[in-house]
């Protein structure tokens, strides 16, 4: 590892990467010490750039017992903050001691097991045990309550969860100026304008003028649907001709049933023949006869011209044997002769 980490060139990606592991843990826990978010921030930037100076001489081993006791040692959590206030779920922190709190938060927000936050915190595993057993929750008779410390441990991995994305906008922030040697300063707050004793005269003398305009825009608003009707009632009657009857609002409309009639022809029946679309026809009967067995008149046709097809061989029984004796006489008439 380079001894030499003054520019974000020279940093190793296992310590960012390191420190992004560790930033959203070490921020809760730090939140939940102090029992205010801007100085448990405080209090882990602070960790982060201590923890870079030493991340160089150290093995990778060592380095979470390292940030974590940075983390415990710094002023901003050795003791509550002024305006501590604890999220829902966890207001039982708030009664507690700052060592046996530190143990507890060990345990349950950073995730540490009970040698290793012994070591953190610089004390003998049987101090340790002690501080985590005073921060143990009671029951009516005070003896510890199991109930209860789940609920404990419950509420504080819900917070560990649900960390704002503002929230951890800012810790890659602090993460960020930390490896590079910087500080964060914190967001200023919005500035609130007070009001002088010039400005609140001015704001009195305004809101008669308001009202004004406001009564104003609804007698416009009211004339607008008033003024119609008042004059549809008055001004038309003013205006009519003599003779001239104004119309009712209500007109009792009469339905009257009509009888069904034939319907009348368009034209006679010299026009109907006369528009036929077959008036050609109509004229030539004759031809419409034949126009109408057309089809049958050529098949007719057809058959009646149509060639034998039957060969000598299959001739009817009958003819075979009337054109037998004729040959026979033939041949008797033949040998006669010679």
């Amino acid at each position: 590892m380079p001894s030499n980490l003054n520019d974000a060139a020279s940093v190793p990606a296992a310590l960012s990467a390191f420190l992004r592991g560790v930033e959203r843990r070490g921020a809760l826990f730090a939140e939940l010490q102090c029992g205010d978010r801007d100085a448990g921030d405080d209090a882990l930037a602070a960790a982060m750039r201590a923890f870079r100076n030493h991340a160089g001489t150290l093995p990778m081993a060592e380095w979470p017992r390292r940030f974590w006791t940075l983390l415990a040692a710094t002023p901003q959590l050795r003791q509550s903050a002024a305006t501590a206030r604890w999220p829902a779920g966890v207001e039982a922190l708030a009664g507690l001691q700052p060592l046996s709190r530190q143990a507890l938060l060990l345990r349950l927000a950073a995730g540490l097991p009970e040698e290793e936050a012994a070591a953190v915190l610089g004390i003998a595993p049987e101090v340790h045990q002690q501080a985590l057993a005073s921060a143990c929750p009671r029951d009516a008779s005070g003896q510890p309550d199991a109930s209860a410390w789940r609920t404990l441990a419950e509420a504080i991995q819900s917070l560990l969860r649900d960390l704002p994305p503002q929230r951890l906008a800012r810790l890659a922030r602090l993460r960020e100026a930390a490896i590079l040697g910087t500080r964060l300063e914190r967001p200023a707050p919005p500035a609130t304008l007070s009001a002088t004793p010039a400005d609140t005269p001015l704001r009195r003398r305004r809101w008669p003028w308001v009202l004004l305009v406001l009564m104003a825009c609804a007698t416009a608003l009211a004339a607008t649907w008033w003024w119609p009707q008042w004059q549809a009632s008055h001004g038309a009657g003013a205006n009519r001709e003599d003779g001239v009857q104004r119309l009712q609002d209500q007109v009792e409309i009469t339905v009257e049933d009509i009888p069904e009639q034939p319907a009348a022809a368009k034209f006679d029946a010299a026009t109907a023949v006369l528009t036929h679309p077959d008036f050609e026809l109509m004229l030539e009967p004759q031809d419409e006869a034949i126009a109408r067995d057309a089809d049958f008149l050529a098949w007719y046709a057809a058959g009646a011209s149509a060639p034998s097809d039957a060969p000598e061989g299959n001739a009817p029984e009958g003819q075979a044997e009337e054109e037998t004796p004729s040959k026979a006489t033939g041949t008797e008439t033949s040998d006669a002769q010679f």
